[in-house]
């Protein structure tokens, strides 16, 4: 059997995978899940695993360098062991568990970028006293458990370079507030994006990449889509829905977005397509109120009947 726990860590990415006794995690959320009122079961990623009885990982896959994928490591390498960790972007050794400053009068998408690169360089010293193997993110076909395998994507290196060359700046003390936010702008496309496969079912995972980044490329069609970018406009286009043809759709998103997100314009797009729409925390969708979750989960059998359900907001066992 295989689980895919989308956690509802908010406004967020943490998900977790598991099949007979293999444990997997795709980001981990933000340093705090906030405050989504009573009708929220918001829950981090760390507390999530604690709960269901997770104590190891054997895989943790970063997508890239934003805190709400990020910035929950802290918590989560407090209470988890890891056995192998693999991201977009690994600095030099010799910066693992330092910390570089976060100047008051760069933008605020420059700061939670030089915060969330803090509690990465942590991370990666905490991982490595773990004695957890830490590479760089491949892309291919990985080999996860038996009847489980991920394909892994990544776009074009001229953009995993520039992101490389600028964090490089920051970790000499040269940080560029104009070349940081610069990386806000592109860094959800250094997302690693990864398309699960079981039971000839298949569950795509694309970090926060940008539709009209990878509708460029041909995409095959899948069971189950994790919309990326938390349901923005950016996330979804007609062209992309087409290929991708899912059966279902998940957003991980915060009840108290005011942003238009998830967008109403993607949701229109999947009503049409009939693909109905599960959402990790409690957003009321055709005026319909929810049932506080901790998580949205999929359920496929090995015969690859497949189901979705929300995980009640109370304690539940492994």
């Amino acid at each position: 059997m295989l689980t895919v726990d989308f956690i509802n860590v908010g406004y967020g990415d943490a998900i977790l995978v598991r099949k007979d006794g293999f444990h997997m995690l795709v980001d981990c959320g933000d340093c705090t899940t906030g405050d989504g009122g009573p009708g929220s079961a918001r829950i981090s990623a760390a507390e999530f695993l604690q709960q269901e009885g997770v104590k190891k990982l054997d895989l943790l896959v970063l997508t890239h360098l934003h805190r709400d994928h990020s910035g929950g490591l802290t918590e989560l390498l407090r209470l988890v062991h890891v056995k192998e960790f693999r991201g977009n972007y690994l600095p030099p050794r010799s910066f693992w568990g330092g910390a570089v400053p976060v100047p008051q009068r760069f933008s605020a998408g420059a700061r939670c970028l030089l915060e969330s690169l803090n509690i990465y360089l942590g991370a990666l010293k905490t991982l490595e006293e773990q004695g957890t193997k830490i590479t760089l993110a491949v892309p291919g076909a990985w080999a996860l458990a038996p009847g489980l395998t991920a394909d892994a994507f990544l776009e074009d290196a001229s953009v995993f370079d520039r992101q490389s060359a600028i964090w490089q700046s920051v970790l000499e003390g040269q940080a560029d507030s104009r070349e940081l936010e610069e990386l806000d702008r592109f860094i959800n496309n250094t997302s690693v994006r990864l398309r699960l496969c079981c039971g000839g079912r298949t569950v795509e995972l694309p970090g926060d990449l940008y539709a009209d980044c990878w509708e460029a490329h041909s995409v095959a069609p899948c069971t189950v889509v994790k919309l990326p970018h938390h349901g923005h406009r950016d996330s979804m286009t007609a062209r992309l829905l087409e290929m991708l043809d899912p059966e279902c759709a998940v957003i991980s998103v915060s009840n108290t977005r005011t942003d238009d997100c998830p967008s109403a314009a993607v949701l229109e797009l999947l009503h049409r397509r009939g693909c109905p729409v599960h959402v990790t925390d409690a957003v009321s969708l055709d005026g319909v109120s929810p049932v506080p979750h901790r998580s949205v989960r999929l359920s496929v059998d090995p015969a690859g009947r497949w189901s979705v359900d929300a995980t009640p907001a109370q304690t539940a066992s492994a």
